[in-house]
């Protein structure tokens, strides 16, 4: 499996968490590589403890870029004040893997995975430049106003996916130019961007993505906390997505926070 992480100096504590807990689940596997996507200046200040990291649990493969992604637009709004130009990064990962793998899972570094990822590796992508989950708070073309430059034909009623997991078709995804169209879109757009890298990826795969199960990605993995517990739904990926994540106030106390903590305590211990 080639599985990747894409993170600038405001996400890298918590790409290691969520690194951590891929690693947690995968133990004694050999067929893991893990690609880490990040700047020069964090890969430098990061290495050792990310080789410690990963010593004996999987291959490490680490990525490194300039700045020029922080010239990419954000959106100016108090809401989205906990996302970072960082999200632009997995858009760079096919072409700096080029032909070293066909296919990439990416993960969010505000995940927690939970079981083995096998099933979703072996997803049949047949021609579509990449598998995801539909978004679970917006759920369609038209929610919240809509995708910023959508025309007639998007239908408004189209399923909308979460960028935080994405299984990509390398092949198709570089054949199809999907990055550079993504990027052209967020250059046309500048001045009304909603979810920037997420819109674009929605626009630019619309009516080719392949639509994976909810386990793959949950965003509301807050329902598990219920009690009494409901019944299991077999979550392999917990995304906290949204400004209340593990280790910001206001987060709901239980399982999840307990595991992300005592995942945070071992990567700690690779300093």
């Amino acid at each position: 499996m080639d599985i990747a992480f894409a993170f600038d100096e405001a996400y890298a504590d918590h790409a290691q968490v969520a690194v951590e807990s891929l690693l947690d689940c995968h133990s004694g596997r050999a067929d893991i590589t893990c690609w880490l996507l990040t700047t020069t200046d964090v890969a430098k200040e990061r290495e050792p403890a990310l080789r410690r990291q990963f010593a004996g649990r999987a291959r490490l493969r680490l990525l490194t870029t300039g700045d020029d992604f922080r010239a990419l637009p954000v959106v100016d709004e108090e809401w989205l004040a906990y996302v970072s130009t960082g999200m632009y990064l997995r858009l760079l990962l096919p072409d700096l893997i080029g032909d070293q793998a066909r296919r990439l899972l990416y993960l969010d570094a505000d995940v927690q995975v939970c079981g083995d990822l096998t099933p979703l590796w072996e997803v049949d992508l047949g021609d579509a430049p990449l598998a995801a989950v539909r978004d679970a708070f917006t759920a369609t073309f038209a929610t919240h106003g809509g995708v910023p430059g959508a025309g007639a034909e998007h239908d408004p009623d189209a399923p909308y996916f979460n960028s935080g997991v994405l299984l990509m078709n390398l092949p198709v995804w570089r054949r199809e130019r999907v990055s550079a169209r993504c990027l052209a879109y967020l250059a046309d757009h500048a001045d009304r961007l909603r979810f920037p890298d997420q819109d674009a990826l929605n626009l630019v795969a619309y009516g080719t993505w392949l639509r994976l199960p909810h386990r793959w990605n949950n965003m509301r993995s807050f329902l598990l906390e219920q009690q009494p517990r409901p019944a299991d739904p077999d979550v392999r990926i917990m995304h906290f997505a949204g400004p209340r994540k593990p280790w910001t106030e206001g987060f709901r106390p239980g399982f999840r926070q307990d595991r992300h903590h005592a995942l945070a305590a071992r990567v700690a211990a690779f300093a």
